[in-house]
């Protein structure tokens, strides 16, 4: 029987009726509220988050929304949207964390009402909610509604574009290819061409085989609807382009889109070709976790026929194409594959509602490995971090590494979910999804809070402490490491200095100067008339005058 029929039956009916569509209704409402579950408990990590926070603050002390600027400096690495929307929030709740990070928490409920609003038409309402809570119980999903960066507003409105573009191409509505250009432009806006360049591709190619193997699906919108698409997208993007060109003398694009794009893609990379093969589907592999066992049993099903045929070439292009194009990138992020993971949910979510007696055995299967080996890597990795020297230096100076009792919960639940498989598809789906929701409730409550302690408390306590203590004339150095957190969490302008030469040419001034470091970087400034005013974990705070922290050491 074809995938819309089986859905728009009603597969809850078969597997518990109103009583699991009761359940389904209350995990995707839990699993919404974890998007901004202990948001604003963990300090800005660096290098990203805090850029991106400082950023729109100092736009929005001067009242300035054309030219981002970070440290004082022009800022060309990302277009303008993303700083608009942190202003907002700042406008709304104050400057914090919390505020810095709230649009991706949206962004990550927006990418779930768009997947349920494509599953309700196409496979009926139950498709619809399991999406919504297959992709909100992902860990890619939860991480990045938690980061104060733009991909998840990237994502969402290339999650539009791409179900409005699909929508125009099979019904031929020039509303809908409206709605995708205005979508394109605002991803545009937010990260630059990949908003429009990555929904296109995946359009254009699935457009391309529909026409080889099914021409009569196409119903391609009138020229004039295209027309108008185009003058939509280009009046959504001209304006702040224009501007910000014209204010920077050009600075701008030139920066961007060579620097920050073209280079960033295409530049040198000495990395074996094996690390340029495996990372980003290792990486899509690890943030669709737990569903990325089923996605890719579905994934591998013949191309269906009908609507079912159709919309599995979306979503297989969908989830490939992010990861080929990014393949050949020289710079390896893995939010660059965050556009994948809407179509891998709605891969899971077929996986669980039509999959095949063997494919359901090899999903179970494939899925029991999976969280067997993620339950182990939790297990070892605070083995590994107090272990292997380097890590242990690097995160805690030499100390003793203790990542608290939440990541032995999560490595705990996440083997405890292979005993689910032996249940009916559907009850295991909806089982999985509320151990994974208290799965990602503890790591935000627990492990990430450990983590933040070690790698960015020291940094923001002292920063504060010298936003109190510094005069206009003082300099605030940081030696040999990202400046991004303490400029946000001092508030003023930040040296970064990597040559101890400058350092010394700075400390034979009249001016007070404090440095902040890492302690592995010590043997470095012996020598120097620099005093240790406070040491916590890592990090620690060095000065040329006398002076006290109020925060103890450890």
């Amino acid at each position: 029987m074809p995938l819309a029929k089986t859905t728009k039956e009603s597969a809850l009916q078969k597997h518990g009726g109103k009583r699991m569509q009761r359940w389904l209704w209350m995990l995707t409402a839990l699993a919404a509220l974890l998007c901004f579950w202990q948001m604003g408990s963990v300090p800005l990590f660096d290098t990203d988050e805090p850029r991106y926070a400082q950023a729109a603050r100092e736009m929005m002390e001067r009242d300035d929304w054309v030219l981002p600027t970070f440290n004082g400096r022009p800022r060309y690495a990302k277009p303008v949207l993303f700083y608009w929307l942190i202003i907002v929030a700042y406008r709304l709740f104050g400057v914090n964390e919390f505020a810095a990070r709230f649009w991706s928490g949206v962004a990550a409920l927006g990418i779930a009402c768009l997947l349920g609003a494509m599953m309700r038409q196409a496979f009926g309402v139950d498709a619809a909610l399991l999406t919504a809570l297959v992709w909100l119980t992902m860990v890619g999903t939860q991480f990045f509604a938690h980061a104060a960066i733009t991909d998840m507003v990237l994502t969402f409105f290339m999650t539009a574009a791409i179900l409005a573009l699909w929508q125009a191409v099979t019904t031929g509505s020039g509303r809908w290819l409206w709605v995708g250009a205005m979508a394109m432009g605002l991803a545009v806006l937010t990260k630059g061409p990949v908003g429009f360049l990555l929904p296109s591709l995946v359009i254009a190619i699935a457009a391309a085989i529909l026409s080889c193997h099914a021409p009569c699906t196409l119903r391609f919108p009138k020229p004039s609807a295209w027309l108008m698409s185009l003058f939509l997208f280009a009046a959504i993007v001209s304006p702040w382009y224009v501007a910000v060109t014209i204010r920077t003398q050009g600075e701008f694009l030139r920066q961007f889109l060579f620097a920050e794009n073209l280079q960033r893609y295409a530049g040198d990379n000495k990395l074996p070709i094996g690390w340029h093969l495996a990372y980003y589907p290792v990486t899509l592999f690890l943030m669709a976790l737990p569903w990325s066992a089923l996605a890719i049993c579905q994934g591998l099903k013949g191309k269906g026929a009908g609507d079912e045929g159709r919309w599995r070439l979306l979503w297989r292009l969908w989830a490939l194409l992010p990861v080929v194009l990014f393949t050949f990138s020289r710079t390896k992020n893995p939010q660059y594959v965050l556009l994948s993971t809407p179509a891998v949910a709605a891969l899971a979510t077929e996986w669980v509602i039509a999959a095949s007696p063997s494919q359901e055995r090899y999903g179970k299967g494939f899925f029991a490995v999976t969280t067997v080996l993620l339950s182990f890597s939790l297990v070892l990795t605070p083995f590994l971090l107090n272990t292997v020297a380097d890590w242990r230096i690097r995160l805690a100076g030499g100390e003793p590494v203790h990542l608290g009792w939440g990541i032995a919960v999560i490595a705990m639940l996440a083997l405890s979910s292979v005993a689910l498989t032996s249940l009916p598809r559907f009850r295991f789906a909806l089982s999985v999804s509320a151990l994974f929701c208290l799965w990602h409730a503890i790591a935000f409550a627990s492990l990430v809070p450990s983590v933040g302690a070690y790698r960015q408390e020291p940094l923001k306590h002292f920063a504060q402490q010298l936003a109190r203590q510094l005069q206009g004339g003082d300099l605030l150095v940081v030696y040999r490491r990202d400046l991004s957190s303490v400029v946000f969490y001092s508030h003023r302008q930040v040296i970064r200095v990597d040559d101890r030469r400058r350092l010394v040419d700075l400390l034979k001034t009249s001016h007070r100067v404090d440095v902040l470091t890492h302690v592995r970087f010590l043997p470095e400034l012996r020598g120097l008339p620099l005093h240790r005013v406070e040491r916590l974990h890592g990090f620690v705070w060095l000065s040329n005058r006398p002076t006290r922290c109020l925060v103890h050491s450890r």
